[in-house]
């Protein structure tokens, strides 16, 4: 079980890791919950985002990487961070057991 997770933690960090270092490489300002960067600060009641950029002070972004396991069960808390970034360029992103990302829109995320 601690190896499964150590797996789905390093999946979700390496794929954080491109997001800052896509944004990075595109002059956003990034704050992200990793070693090497500056900690993004907290949103919400509390919650940590992944990353947290701001492109020349006029637009943020804050993106949220998850694995469908992380996803599920979090609905409330993705709809508090969501409804707080309403007024930002919001992303979320879903890591596959291959480590691949994908952006979605949790609010349609496994309807049919």
């Amino acid at each position: 079980m601690t190896e499964k997770k150590t797996k789905d933690q390093e999946s979700h960090d390496s794929c954080v890791r491109v997001v800052a270092d896509e944004l990075k490489a595109d002059n956003w300002t990034v704050k992200a919950d990793l070693e090497g960067y500056e900690k993004p600060s907290a949103i919400g009641k509390g919650y940590l985002p992944d990353i947290k950029a701001e492109k020349k002070g006029c637009l943020t972004r804050i993106c949220e990487i998850a694995t469908p396991e992380m996803f599920e069960g979090n609905m409330d808390q993705y709809r508090e961070v969501k409804n707080y970034c309403d007024e930002y360029d919001f992303r979320f992103y879903i890591v596959d057991k291959d480590g691949k990302r994908k952006q979605i829109d949790p609010e349609t995320f496994g309807k049919k």
